[in-house]
């Protein structure tokens, strides 16, 4: 999902989230809608921007991931053994196993941002929304990200909404491209929204297409996006 800010990209995924609530139209999830939804959102893994976790704030990583399952814990919310298991399966999925047991806050940007994959991973949703997971990291952090969020995506069958302003980072892995502005803009293959008309409404530029080594970048203006 594209578009610019203050465009509502958050607060739909907050809609389908159940955070808000539509003043007109409704939201339909896996078939389920109205009360019905309460049923399917434990379905729904949510990342959310980024934040700065507090070094001083004494909670490991596999701690952190542990409250990614929370929701559907039994009456005493204790682990399992099976929870336990799927703690560890998923710190292993996000490259974060060796870290287990450092203090989360310690953490790199890039593992951070695995570790919030991970704490919305680990209670095997079916939807997986992730609101600009490469915000505020290097590029090379930002690529990695991209390809783990492509790989967990393939390998695990997830159906995956990702925000992004960066629309070179998704465009060779992406079916579907929506892009919004207060309203539904466009929607479709990515051939069909990731376009010069559809672009530079988007920028408010002049945009450039340009190749290198098979893959087709996006340059604005005199920037490269």
């Amino acid at each position: 999902m594209i578009g610019p800010n203050g465009s509502g990209k958050t607060t739909l995924l907050r809609a389908v989230l159940g955070l808000v609530r539509p003043t007109s139209g409704s939201v339909t999830i896996l078939g389920a809608a109205g009360r019905g939804l309460a049923g399917v959102r434990t379905m729904i893994g949510y990342v959310p921007q980024r934040r700065t976790l507090d070094p001083q704030f004494p909670i490991s990583v596999r701690d952190a991931v542990v409250m990614g399952l929370y929701p559907t814990l039994g009456t005493f919310g204790r682990l399992t053994a099976d929870d336990s298991g799927r703690v560890e399966k998923t710190l292993a999925a996000v490259g974060l196993i060796d870290s287990a047991d450092h203090v989360a806050g310690h953490l790199s940007g890039g593992q951070q941002q695995r570790l919030l994959i991970a704490r919305a991973l680990v209670q095997e949703p079916r939807i997986m929304l992730l609101d600009e997971p490469t915000s505020a990291v290097d590029v090379a952090t930002r690529s990695a990200i991209v390809d783990l969020v492509l790989r967990l995506h393939t390998e695990r069958g997830l159906t995956t909404l990702y925000v992004t302003h960066d629309v070179d980072e998704v465009m060779p892995c992406v079916d579907k491209v929506l892009y919004i502005n207060r309203t539904v803009r466009a929607f479709g293959s990515r051939e069909q929204v990731l376009n010069r008309e559809t672009l530079e409404s988007l920028y408010g530029s002049r945009v450039v297409f340009a190749e290198d080594g098979g893959r087709r970048y996006v340059i604005v203006g005199d920037s490269h996006v």
